[in-house]
């Protein structure tokens, strides 16, 4: 018997991403994914006029985002193959979100990649709509426990974190004054949470162009789709800053060096990462007791935000993309 776990997570730009689906062991009795939202944009936007992305909304999942995870669900059929019907059949398996917009969109785009009705499953008799609903679950307290207000631990594990008071994060708010200040500056918001450069590094990762040709991206070449789609450039203070010792290059790479710097803090912070991780380790556990009873579904998937950071605390990236780790 042999029980896989897939990971969809954040890679930096210059991984190397694999270039085959890889193939399932034929002993495979359970597949269990788990994915951070695709591509989103940010809780506050940049004050750019006018602007030629973000029109989904702060913080909703982008087409980018859409993109990836169309290409997730994809590549998960041709991993699981027989070992999961092809139509959905609630008997061999469970789908888990947390309540955030761009998690449950993540999950339903991605369940749209890995069945694509066939036969008895057919419904639209145009073809217009090769798709086919699949339900599942919202369940915050495995997947988002920060959003339960239910939970009086979430204030007392999180408040370090915001405030910035833990050391690693006071020591990157001290050796980035002038680069804080000037972003204050610039953007006229109040940087005295990192919460606010994050945001920033969030509005540079939607705007930034990549210039790398497309046979070199596996996955539905984003970068090329960034330049593309959007059409944008950074702000005349990014492309050419007047604070002293930085050019873009410099500003740039400093500034996304912020993103996702709380949800990042957490994963390294003992007791925000047990807050955040402990149901969905429970959840995990019975399933894998259950495939060892031979009962359970085959293959169980999960859409989460912060509580995938968990599992991956790569900080050198620039956008987000798919890619399998197998464990």
């Amino acid at each position: 018997m042999r029980i896989v776990w897939l990971f969809f997570v954040a890679t930096a730009a210059t991984a190397e991403l694999p270039s085959e689906s890889v193939t399932i062991d034929p002993h495979t009795v359970l597949v269990m994914f788990g994915t951070r939202h695709g591509n989103r944009n940010p809780e506050v936007f940049l004050n750019e006029n006018p602007r030629t992305w973000g029109f989904e909304g702060d913080t909703e999942l982008t087409s980018i985002g859409k993109r990836q995870a169309f290409g997730l669900g994809k590549e998960m059929r041709k991993f699981v193959g027989d070992l999961v019907s092809e139509n959905y059949n609630r008997s061999d398996s469970k789908y888990f979100s947390s309540s955030a917009n761009r998690c449950q969109m993540t999950l339903q785009v991605a369940l749209a990649g890995l069945y694509k009705p066939v036969g008895w499953a057919e419904w639209d008799t145009s073809g217009g709509l090769p798709w086919s609903p699949v339900p599942y679950t919202i369940d915050d307290p495995m997947l988002r426990m920060y959003a339960v207000k239910e939970c009086r631990n979430n204030d007392k594990v999180w408040k370090p974190i915001d405030d910035d008071t833990l050391p690693a994060l006071a020591e990157k708010k001290k050796n980035n004054t002038a680069l804080l200040n000037y972003i204050g500056q610039e953007t006229h918001w109040n940087m005295s949470s990192l919460a606010r450069a994050a945001d920033f590094a969030d509005n540079l990762i939607e705007i930034v162009k990549f210039l790398r040709s497309e046979t070199e991206f596996h996955l539905e070449n984003i970068e090329r789709v960034f330049q593309d789609l959007y059409n944008a450039s950074y702000p005349k203070w990014v492309s050419h800053p007047t604070l002293e010792g930085y050019d873009e290059e410099r500003l740039v790479k400093e500034a996304l060096e912020f993103a996702e710097i709380h949800q990042i803090a957490c994963a390294d912070y003992e007791p925000c990462r047990d807050l955040m991780s402990g149901v969905w380790l429970k959840n995990i556990l019975n399933t894998i007791a259950d495939a060892r009873n031979g009962t359970g579904p085959h293959i169980v998937g999960f859409a989460s935000s912060s509580t995938l950071r968990i599992k991956q605390t790569h900080q050198d990236e620039l956008l987000f993309s798919a890619f399998p780790k197998i464990i």
